[in-house]
């Protein structure tokens, strides 16, 4: 008897999962399956905005309660997991050509430097990033075949460094202890 109030309250659970994520989809005759944006759940909520200039739908999502993955069965598509792109995402070429360098010590404590295994003939601009994109140092340098960068102001964590000279990019990870 408990064994099966049990199985019928996991069911029941599943189905109130389930359901309402199929009829976030809806299938089409062109173009195979549209997905209608939903979030399930405590976590998250989606909400759409008719405007004068289109339908605009915000999504917002909270941690990772399960796992990631994607099913399809009789033309309904489910995909669980992290929040999908809306639109297809379009990976643009860099105009920059390589620049080549060494960044060491990685990890670092306080300072880096950066050797370069080419001659740099201009200035050499240093940007360095937080892992949510802020630009967190800034700093032109004379050409130098290696420059000393202090960082000590930089908080623990992961970094993305980028060296632009003379129409040319180099990037780096680093990660500050």
């Amino acid at each position: 008897m408990k064994g099966k109030l049990i199985k019928n309250i996991g069911l029941l659970l599943l189905a109130i999962w389930v359901i309402p994520t199929l009829h976030g989809q809806s299938a089409t005759k062109n173009k195979g399956y549209k997905i209608i944006r939903s979030n399930v759940g405590v976590g998250g909520s989606s909400k759409t905005f008719q405007t004068t200039k289109g339908t605009y739908t915000v999504s917002q999502s909270i941690g990772q309660s399960s796992v990631i993955g994607t099913s399809v069965n009789n033309g309904y598509y489910l995909r669980q997991g992290f929040q999908q792109p809306h639109k297809p995402i379009t990976v643009t070429k860099s105009t920059y050509s390589s620049l080549k360098a060494i960044v060491y010590p990685n990890p670092f404590d306080y300072n880096i430097q950066i050797s370069f295994s080419e001659s740099v003939s201009k200035d050499i601009k240093i940007e360095v990033y937080d892992v949510l994109g802020k630009l967190v140092y800034v700093k032109k340098f004379s050409p130098s075949k290696k420059l000393r960068i202090d960082l000590t102001k930089l908080s623990t964590g992961a970094y993305t460094l980028k060296a632009i000279s003379n129409g040319k990019l180099f990037n780096s990870k680093l990660i500050k202890i």
